[in-house]
């Protein structure tokens, strides 16, 4: 039984290490992406994100407008139906 616990034992120990390890690489990555792609690009895209703020709502609207039709036929569907709801 005290080699079960022993095997048992150096399994999670091997398991928990190659977790650790796997973490570190991950963030050794992470940290050296940032550092090699430039913030420029994304702050660009960001202020023409901000730029173009009116199309952005009138696209919003429109999207909005065509949810609230579509729950509105949904719903008139569904209480057409009352058998269907069962």
């Amino acid at each position: 039984m005290s080699d079960l616990f022993l095997q048992a034992a150096e399994m999670m120990l091997a398991g928990m290490g190659v977790v650790f390890v796997f973490l570190i690489l991950l963030t050794g990555a992470v940290t050296l992406l940032t550092k090699l792609c430039p913030e420029a690009s994304i702050d660009s895209e960001a202020s023409n994100a901000s730029s173009s703020g009116a199309v952005n709502e009138d696209s919003d609207a429109k999207k909005l407008a065509a949810i609230a039709v579509a729950v509105k036929r949904y719903r008139a569907s569904k209480s057409d139906n009352p058998a269907s709801d069962a």
